[in-house]
C-alpha cells in the first residue's frame, strides 16, 4: 500500500512503531489535536480490518521470522553467536512474539520509584497496566486447551511442589504453574498496532509511515529540532517540536549514539560530534538469561501435535522463587517449547527453559560505525555479575527443571536428550532486552532519561520503550513496555495515567 506523504513539520515525531511507540503514538493521538508522525523502519500493513497482514504474522500458533532486523551477539571463544530476533514492522516484537502476557509484579514498579523515579510506583501506573491488558485482549488458556506435552509439563511442575496458577497477568501473582495468559483473539496474535493504533488511524492529525528509516536526530545546539529520514531513494529532514525515540533496547541507544548523544569518548572514536555527553547510553543492557535443555521427543510427537486443532509451541509456564530472590514474589520462569519450534528452526522438537527473571548482569550496545544502515553491536554478558547472582538463580532453575523431567509422564514425552552440553556452559536468551537508556535522576551518572522520559541535557527529546527500565520486570515485558509508552505520552500531554486510559 502507498505510504502517506511525509509532512515537512509536525508537533511530535515518534520513532518506532513497536509496542512502546504504538502505545505512545496512540495515546498522543487520542488525547491531543497536535500533529503526530509515527515513523516505522519496516512495513505498515494498515489496520486489522483492512486484511493486508501476512498470514504468518497473524497466526498465533507460531513465531514468524519475517521482517526481522537480523541481529546477533558477537561470538566469543566460549559463547557462540546468539540470534536476537527483533521485528522490523509495525507492531514491533508484539507482531512476532509468543503472546505470553504478564503485568510484572508490584515490587517491580515500586523499585523503579525507589531508584529516584517518582510517578512509577505500582499504585500510580496500575490503571495503565490494566488498560494495556484490556487493549491487548488478554485471556487465559484453559487447562483443556493444552496439548498433551504442555499438560504433562504442568503436571510435572505440580508434582515438583509448585501450586497451580494461571494468573501471570496479575500484579499480585506469585509462584505457581499453569496455562499462560495470552494476547490471542480467535487464533490471531493481537499486536500493539491493533491494540493502540487502529482506534486512532482515522484521526486526521496522526500520520503513520512505514518503510522509513530514521538516520539521525537533528539538533540546534542541545535542542532537538527534527529527524533525518530515508524512504526509498529519498532522504530529507522533518522538523518537530518534540521527538520520542521508541526503537527498543537495541535501536534506541544506537540512534542516540549516531546522533551524538552518548559517551563523548566513544562518539569521538567514531567521528561523531557530541551533542550531550551521556555515558549511560547503550550501557546497563538487561535481559532474562535462560538455561536450556533439548530433547528429541517421543516417537510420533510432531505428528500427534499436527493432528491437534490448536497446538502453539508455548502454552504453559511456571514461576518459582530462588534463594537469591528479592522482595518480589518470584524470580524464576520455567517453560516448554514443544512442536515445530518455529522461532528457532533447527532445534529439536522439545526444549525446556529456566529463566532468571531479575537478572542483574549488564551488557552493552555500541555502534559498529556511524552508518545508519549498520546494525548495532550487542554484548549481553549473561551471567557475569561479580556476585554470581545470575548463575546462582539459573542453577536453581535448572534444578527445578531436572526435578520435573524426572516425572515419568513428562519423561515419556520428552524422549532422549538431544545434546550433552551443560546448560550453564551456553546461556541463552529469553529475547527480553531492556535498560539501555536507563531512567533515573540527573544525579545518577548512568541515567539517560528522567522520570518523564526526557533525555538528560537535551531539550525536546524523549525515550519511551523498554530501554528506560532501571531494572527489568520479572515477567514478559510486552505489556509493561506498552505501559511505558502510554505513561510517557501522558506526561507529554500533561494528563494523569488514569486520564490516559480514556478512549478517543
Amino acid at each position: 500500500m502507498p505510504a502517506p506523504a511525509l509532512p515537512d513539520e509536525v508537533g511530535v515525531i515518534v520513532i518506532g512503531g513497536g509496542t512502546g511507540g504504538a502505545a505512545c503514538a496512540g495515546v498522543l493521538a487520542a488525547h491531543s489535536t497536535d500533529t503526530v508522525l509515527l515513523l516505522e523502519a519496516g512495513p505498515d500493513f494498515g489496520s486489522f480490518a483492512e486484511r493486508n497482514w501476512p498470514a504468518e504474522v497473524l497466526d498465533a500458533k507460531s513465531i514468524p521470522l519475517s521482517y526481522d532486523w537480523d541481529l546477533h551477539t558477537t561470538p566469543t571463544t566460549t559463547q557462540p553467536a546468539l540470534d536476537l530476533p527483533r521485528a522490523r514492522m509495525i507492531g514491533g516484537c508484539s507482531s512476532h512474539n509468543g503472546c505470553t502476557a504478564s503485568l510484572g509484579a508490584r515490587a517491580d514498579y515500586d523499585d523503579w520509584a525507589g531508584q529516584g523515579n517518582p510517578g512509577w510506583e505500582a499504585i500510580t501506573i496500575e490503571p495503565l497496566l490494566h488498560w494495556v491488558h484490556e487493549r491487548f485482549r488478554v485471556r487465559r488458556y484453559r487447562q483443556e486447551e493444552l496439548t498433551s506435552a504442555q499438560a504433562a509439563f504442568v503436571t510435572a511442575g505440580l508434582k515438583a511442589g509448585l501450586p497451580f496458577a494461571d494468573d501471570l497477568d496479575d500484579l499480585d501473582a506469585a509462584t505457581g504453574i499453569g496455562p499462560m495468559p495470552v494476547n490471542i483473539v480467535d487464533g490471531t496474535r493481537w499486536n500493539a498496532s491493533f491494540a493502540f493504533l487502529d482506534p486512532v488511524r482515522s484521526a486526521g492529525h496522526l500520520t503513520i509511515t512505514g518503510d522509513c528509516l530514521v538516520r539521525r536526530l537533528v539538533f540546534d545546539g542541545n535542542t532537538v529540532t527534527g529527524v533525518e529520514v530515508s524512504s526509498g531513494d529519498t532522504r530529507r529532514v522533518i522538523r518537530a517540536a518534540r521527538v520520542v525515540v521508541s526503537g527498543g533496547a537495541y535501536h534506541s541507544p544506537a540512534l542516540l549514539l549516531r546522533s551524538g548523544v552518548g559517551p563523548a569518548d566513544e562518539l569521538a572514536a567514531l567521528g561523531i560530534s557530541t551533542v550531550a555527553d551521556l555515558p549511560g547510553v547503550g550501557r546497563h543492557l538487561l535481559d532474562h538469561p535462560c538455561v536450556q535443555r533439548d530433547f528429541h521427543g517421543k516417537e510420533g510427537l510432531l505428528e500427534e501435535l499436527a493432528r491437534t486443532p490448536w497446538h502453539p509451541d508455548e502454552m504453559a509456564l511456571g514461576r518459582a522463587k530462588s534463594s537469591r530472590c528479592d522482595q518480589g514474589p518470584y524470580d524464576i520462569h520455567v517453560f516448554m517449547v514443544a512442536g515445530a519450534n518455529s522461532g528457532h528452526p533447527g532445534l529439536p522438537p522439545i526444549s525446556l527453559y529456566g529463566g532468571a527473571m531479575r537478572a542483574v548482569s549488564q551488557g552493552r550496545v555500541t555502534l559498529r560505525d556511524a552508518d545508519p544502515e549498520s546494525n548495532p553491536l550487542v554484548d549481553h554478558r549473561y551471567g557475569t555479575d561479580p556476585d554470581g547472582h545470575d548463575i546462582a538463580v539459573l542453577t536453581e532453575a535448572l534444578e527445578l527443571l531436572d526435578h520435573m523431567t524426572a516425572e515419568p509422564e513428562l519423561a515419556a514425552i520428552l524422549g532422549a536428550p538431544a545434546n550433552d552440553t551443560h546448560p550453564l556452559d551456553w546461556i541463552v536468551n529469553y529475547c527480553h532486552p531492556a535498560g539501555t537508556c536507563k531512567m533515573g535522576p540527573a544525579s545518577d551518572p548512568t541515567a539517560v532519561v528522567d522520570a518523564h522520559g526526557a533525555v538528560h541535557g537535551v531539550n525536546g527529546l524523549y525515550v519511551a520503550d523498554a530501554s528506560v527500565m532501571p531494572s527489568i520486570t520479572r515477567g514478559n515485558p510486552n505489556l509493561p513496555t506498552a505501559m511505558i509508552g502510554a505513561r510517557i505520552a501522558a506526561d507529554l500531554l500533561g494528563i494523569t495515567p488514569a486520564e490516559a486510559t480514556a478512549d478517543i
